[in-house]
């Protein structure tokens, strides 16, 4: 477990959830906060994916 880590609760929809788990699975990571680190890892060192990631529009759930 490298770096210091806070605890921060967020909420996330079943599918969100299945999506972590599958994730933890499939690469036999730790643990479904350790995919959460990851994600997060990438979206930090890869700057030109913000505006894709943080502007695009998505609604998974809308009919």
């Amino acid at each position: 477990m490298a770096g210091v880590k806070e605890t921060f609760e967020i909420e996330l929809n079943p599918e969100q959830m299945a999506f972590i788990q599958s994730a933890r699975e499939k690469y036999e990571i730790a643990s479904q906060d350790k995919v959460v680190r990851i994600i997060m890892d990438y979206i930090q060192t890869n700057p030109g994916i913000h505006d894709t990631v943080f502007t695009e529009t998505r609604c998974l759930r809308c009919e």
